[in-house]
């Protein structure tokens, strides 16, 4: 069986490691579980870094034990990695997304062309964003839903 290729935006991965019962915490058990295999941008990496270490770093034990624990999730996911795009795939993806600090996430996300795309930033990955680049974007809660159907359940 092809394990679905799902891309991870950094509100899922900063969601999954600091929120205990979010769906993007479940998301990050199954996709341990090997049910289906991780792709990240260093974009989203970078971005997830620098939010986690800003914002939740001393809320949750500081800094450096936030960033170990990242660092420990990303190596025993084992993601595929998505390089940065080039300034080309960003105009391109800018001309698809409102919002210009989004576009570097979405071109990744097209150059991967993986079978999601997670986020919980609906406002800018919009119906229409899936429309125009063909990529199949859900929130986590959404994605588990569908995974029964995807593991051949119910």
């Amino acid at each position: 069986m092809n394990r679905p290729r799902v891309f991870l935006d950094s509100c899922v991965l900063i969601e999954g490691l600091v929120a205990p019962w979010s769906a993007s915490r479940g998301v990050l058990i199954l996709g341990r579980a090997a049910l289906f295999r991780f792709v990240l941008a260093e974009i989203v990496i970078e971005e997830t870094e620098r939010a986690l270490a800003g914002k939740l770093g001393d809320a949750y034990g500081g800094r450096e034990r936030l960033r170990a624990d990242f660092r420990l999730l990303l190596n025993r996911l084992k993601v595929e990695r998505i390089p940065h795009v080039s300034q080309e795939e960003f105009r391109q993806a800018r001309t698809l997304i409102r919002h210009t600090n989004d576009a570097p996430v979405l071109a990744a996300a097209m150059k991967a062309l993986p079978d999601w795309v997670l986020t919980d930033n609906t406002a800018h990955f919009t119906a229409e964003v899936a429309v125009r680049t063909g990529l199949r974007i859900a929130t986590p809660e959404e994605f588990l839903k569908n995974a029964g159907r995807l593991f051949g359940g119910c």
